[in-house]
């Protein structure tokens, strides 16, 4: 019997290679620096600038500016990010952005790069180490093609990363004069960090943590992943919405990337920033977890509209008086929802229309108190759905 030999002709070995290798030398060289080098916070310190810098370029322009478009930027801004974002040895912004592209275009199917559904290690890093039937077809980003800063670095990308990754540990290390200990932790160790964070966004946030806004898809949020990721840990609304420049909705979410894109569009440098109305999230929230409970109900043997119509206005005990209660509070969101969505269109068309500016303060101020009263009473429904559903449970089996 004849042994069947492997196909390895799909395996991009350079990426292999180097993929396999960084991370036990990042590991070999850092136990090497605690067990025989004098301690210093200098070439940590380093590797920590360098690792936001990287990560920031993959976030911020790499994937929000560049593959979504959600917001627009001047060159200065651009040529930055291009150079910076090539420190991540990600590849350059083209091919990063068709592969996103495809993935949120063929998210969980097998036209998609990084299909989580094949595993945690293939979303993970398997998925660069091999040619896929896209490979080398970049005719979902002729956009970028045509823009002459991402073609640039697209043509010179491996010698913009060797020269930052080398040059720059090696100029720090000989400005403090330890340029060993500086290209091991501002070199392999921080770039070795930057890949597998990163890549814990395709893998990671594809298996761990919550789908408020859509369960079509793997994507998830987990606020513990965005700290470590800068935001980008909330992927089920990024998939949800995925042109809104931020990722964590609200002010309170830990996304610097969110932070940064704001800051800069306060002083031209970013600017046209796309972000979806809050009456549009809280209806997919809403409906979401509406959509939910029905399919729970059907498991149950019970119609939600039927289910609607058996509860009778003398609740007779406490499951009755809830369920009473649960479809008022729906009611009350629905017109909540129109209401809000009706007071935004009254504020858009009165600043298209040049209306005072006390008039459009006072509506604006107007949608921001309704936007509270929905995200509570959205958050009350949420509550009290998931105390009928455990009431409702015993019943039903």
């Amino acid at each position: 019997m004849q042994n069947k030999a492997i196909d390895t002709s799909n395996i991009i070995w350079m990426n292999t290679i180097f993929l396999l290798l960084t991370p036990p030398l990042a590991l070999v060289g850092g136990i090497w620096y605690f067990a025989t080098q004098t301690f210093s916070w200098q070439p940590i310190i380093a590797a920590l600038v360098l690792f936001v810098i990287a990560n920031m370029s993959i976030t911020t322009a790499y994937h929000r500016l560049f593959s979504h478009r959600s917001f627009k930027a001047n060159r200065g801004f651009k040529l930055f990010f291009a150079i910076t974002g090539a420190s991540a040895w990600q590849n350059s912004i083209i091919e990063w952005s068709s592969d996103h592209r495809r993935h949120h275009r063929f998210v969980d199917t097998e036209n998609d790069p990084y299909n989580a559904l094949r595993g945690f290690w293939f979303s993970h890093i398997l998925w660069i180490c091999q040619k896929n039937q896209y490979s080398g077809n970049l005719e979902n980003v002729k956009d970028l093609l045509k823009d002459p800063i991402c073609a640039w670095q697209h043509r010179n990308y491996l010698k913009i990363s060797i020269v930052y990754n080398v040059g720059i540990p090696v100029l720090l290390g000989w400005l403090t004069g330890d340029i060993l200990n500086m290209v091991l932790w501002a070199g392999l160790i921080r770039v070795v960090v930057v890949h597998h964070t990163t890549f814990l966004i395709n893998s990671w946030a594809h298996i761990f943590g919550s789908q408020p806004y859509s369960d079509q898809n793997t994507a998830r949020d987990s606020a513990l992943l965005a700290f470590f990721t800068f935001g980008e840990g909330y992927h089920n609304y990024h998939h949800a919405f995925e042109t809104d420049y931020r990722n964590g909705r609200a002010w309170y979410d830990w996304d610097p990337s969110k932070w940064l894109i704001a800051a800069l569009a306060t002083t031209g440098i970013a600017y046209d920033l796309r972000r979806i109305p809050d009456d549009m999230i809280l209806r997919r929230r809403f409906e979401e977890n509406r959509s939910r409970f029905a399919a729970q109900m059907e498991d149950w043997g019970k119609a939600l509209e039927a289910w609607k119509e058996d509860l009778t206005n003398d609740a007779h005990d406490a499951q009755d008086a809830l369920g009473k209660h649960l479809v008022r509070a729906e009611d009350r969101l629905e017109a909540g929802l129109a209401d809000l969505r009706a007071k935004r269109s009254e504020w858009q068309n009165a600043i298209r229309q040049n209306h005072s500016q006390d008039q459009i303060r006072a509506m604006r101020r107007a949608i921001r108190k309704a936007q509270r009263s929905m995200k509570a009473a959205l958050t009350e429904w949420e509550a009290m759905l998931d105390q009928y559903t455990m009431t409702m449970a015993p019943v039903a089996a």
